[in-house]
């Protein structure tokens, strides 16, 4: 089973689910046509090229290809190493019952399948809370002559969560397709609970 960000797999006993979509969040208030990975690896790679230019002051000509240079390997290691998306993975094998969820920053958890006391998509709507902030982005970017629609509609998330027995829930996934959601439920709990078809109890 796969969608646009996400990634699962059932076979041979185990389960594998990869998704860089795994936080319900507005993001930048900035269209990401306007503002994206590319670009902030772009604004970052400046600073090797510039620091190129000014050490070889006394260079002559060479500092031009220097810079050119050293912007090349800037962009490539901010895009491929800090601005890369994020994934998180969840591993589970149905032989032993123990689960892995991995998460960017944050290390692994592991746990029983039998800690898994139900799993459940859930509908979340985000508002923008800065209207007037807003406001302020849109005029700016209408003196450039870009238009920024629908800054301020509302967002819609559809977050498949694992309720742990005695434990916090866990989100694994959040999109905004309802019918991915609620087919990953139904693929997670097919795999967890065979004997119930999927159900919860």
């Amino acid at each position: 089973m796969e969608g646009g960000d996400f990634r699962l797999e059932a076979q041979g006993g185990r389960l594998t689910f990869r998704t860089s979509s795994f936080e319900a969040r507005m993001g930048s208030v900035l269209s990401p046509v306007v503002y994206s990975h590319e670009l902030s690896a772009m604004l970052a790679a400046a600073l090797p090229a510039a620091a190129a230019f000014l050490l070889l002051g006394g260079a002559g000509l060479w500092r031009y290809p220097a810079l050119v240079a050293a912007y090349a390997a800037g962009f490539f290691f901010f895009r491929l190493l800090v601005f890369k998306k994020r994934s998180l993975t969840l591993e589970a094998d149905g032989n032993t019952g123990e689960i892995i969820l991995k998460l960017p920053f944050r290390g692994a958890k592991k746990f029983r399948a039998e800690e898994v006391e139900r799993v459940e998509a859930r509908h979340t709507t985000i508002t923008t809370g800065n209207p007037d902030g807003l406001r302020q982005v849109e005029k700016i970017a209408l003196h450039h002559h870009t238009v920024l629609p629908e800054l301020d509609k509302p967002m819609d998330f559809h977050t498949v969560r694992l309720h742990l027995k005695g434990g916090r829930p866990l989100d694994i996934y959040s999109g905004h397709n309802s019918k991915d959601a609620a087919e990953l439920v139904v693929e997670i709990r097919k795999f967890l609970t065979p004997e119930t078809g999927g159900e919860d109890a």
